[in-house]
């Protein structure tokens, strides 16, 4: 077929008109998709989801985390926005959370939540039961061992001490905290029973092998406690917080002091001047080392070669090795005054007070010096004598009453403090709490007619 010139000219009019409706029917097409995906995608955007969930109140600070950090971390893994709906976070009801995005978002979120609520930790309450006689070593000075035991185990120990019972009762401890926060906590007040007990057991040997010593006779008595005035320059008072000796450029261990924060403590009466004026120990494992302690100074000042350890030129203040007259260890004692040869004593772990020629005692050894002074000077609360000084049947019966170095446990409590010119030294009541009868000693003083009521200390 020949085309004619008409029918060329049709031809090629025609061609674009047609290309150029199909490429106007083509982008419509694709107009309609792109106004579609926009529409789609802005209806995805629109659809978000609200989840509310109660939160129980012990799982409130696991979902916060530290500074907000576990919420932080469930917002970004999600891409959900996670808000508490209220900030009482010491709150003890449920709190809730609100959980806003995409249904993938927030369903991830609140799975997360869930997750950390489902795999707290439980956490419960035991009670255990401990000797009485143990609850010092379990709670320590000033409740320093309680507390470390909590911080250890992360579990929660508390020992009900407002009753101030001071016989060897059972006590009860409560632990809260997980399972295993409590068996950790329960082995390590098990723990502080058992050397309790190791230590018990040490004493009633110590005491057993203790010599019950001998009252010193009456004219050491006198000069000890009678006009005494040089004790207040010396370990006295460095360890009451007093004046240092000015006679005396040697420093010794200072007395030990009064535990505080401690009811009821028990205690030896080592040595009696009368009840206004006595020493006493502790009973701690300090007891047992002083033992030890005379055993080794004995042992060295009666068996080793000692010329270099004679000494001359003393002054009070002076420590020395020194043996007591009743009995044949030999023990630390401060020199209080010298006359002539004659040295007055004060041995210092038990109060004691004699005379010795100073060719008797010998210099000390600084190794034998680490160990605090054990006697405590104490005064007996809530009494005074009948006249104007205790009598000297007072001193025997009060001497009597507190099993004064014969090695028997009394109950101490710490009333208040008295200033002296000897330092600061405590004002205590005593228990004899080793027969059925509990006995009070001051009270038993006053039903003996050995001592009357102080009514200006009874109101202190």
């Amino acid at each position: 077929m020949v085309l004619t010139t008409r029918n060329k000219l049709l031809l090629l009019i025609g061609a674009p008109t047609t290309l150029l409706l199909g490429y106007w029917l083509l982008r419509g097409a694709d107009d309609e998709d792109d106004e579609e995906e926009e529409t789609s995608q802005k209806m995805a955007t629109s659809r978000q989801t609200v989840i509310d969930v109660k939160v129980p109140p012990k799982a409130v600070g696991a979902v916060i985390g530290r500074q907000g950090a576990m919420i932080k971390e469930i917002q970004q893994k999600s891409g959900a926005r996670v808000n508490f709906t209220d900030n009482n976070r010491d709150s003890q009801e449920e709190r809730g959370v609100v959980i806003r995005g995409t249904p993938e978002a927030a369903q991830m979120a609140e799975n997360m939540i869930r997750k950390i609520i489902a795999e707290l930790p439980v956490i419960v309450t035991e009670e255990m039961v401990v000797p009485g006689k143990c609850l010092g070593r379990i709670i320590g000075r000033n409740g320093e061992t309680i507390r470390q035991m909590s911080r250890t185990s992360k579990a929660k120990v508390y020992v009900d001490r407002s009753a101030g019972d001071y016989r060897e009762s059972e006590r009860t401890v409560t632990i809260t905290g997980t399972k295993e926060n409590i068996e950790l906590a329960k082995s390590m007040i098990q723990e502080k029973i058992d050397d309790e007990e190791l230590f018990r057991a040490k004493k009633a040997v110590m005491e057993a092998n203790r010599e019950q010593r001998q009252k010193p006779k009456q004219h050491v008595h006198d000069k000890q406690f009678e006009g005494r005035t040089d004790m207040s320059s010396s370990n006295h008072d460095q360890a009451n917080g007093g004046p240092e000796s000015t006679e005396s450029q040697q420093v010794h261990p200072a007395v030990r002091g009064w535990p505080e924060g401690r009811d009821y403590i028990e205690v030896y009466v080592s040595a009696v001047a009368n009840p206004g004026l006595f020493w006493v120990q502790i009973l701690s494992s300090m007891s047992v080392e002083l033992d030890n302690l005379v055993d080794r100074i004995t042992s060295f000042y009666t068996t080793e070669m000692l010329q270099g350890y004679n000494v001359s030129n003393l002054v009070a203040g002076d420590l020395v090795a020194a043996p007591f007259e009743n009995d044949t260890s030999w023990y630390r004692a401060k020199v209080m005054g010298v006359e002539g040869d004659t040295l007055d004593l004060l041995y210092v772990d038990y109060g004691d007070s004699g005379y010795l020629p100073c060719n008797k005692v010998r210099r000390m050894r600084s190794e034998f010096e680490a160990l605090p002074f054990q006697a405590i000077e104490c005064h007996l609360a809530h009494i005074k004598p009948v006249g104007d000084t205790w009598s000297e049947d007072s001193i025997e019966v009060f001497d009597e009453l507190t099993y004064a170095a014969k090695w028997k446990v009394l109950m101490a409590k710490k009333i208040n403090h008295r200033q002296t010119s000897m330092g600061i030294v405590p004002v205590l009541e005593l228990m004899d709490t080793n027969t059925d009868q509990d006995v009070n000693i001051a009270q038993e003083m006053v039903k003996r007619g050995y001592a009357v009521w102080d009514e200006s200390e009874m109101f202190d």
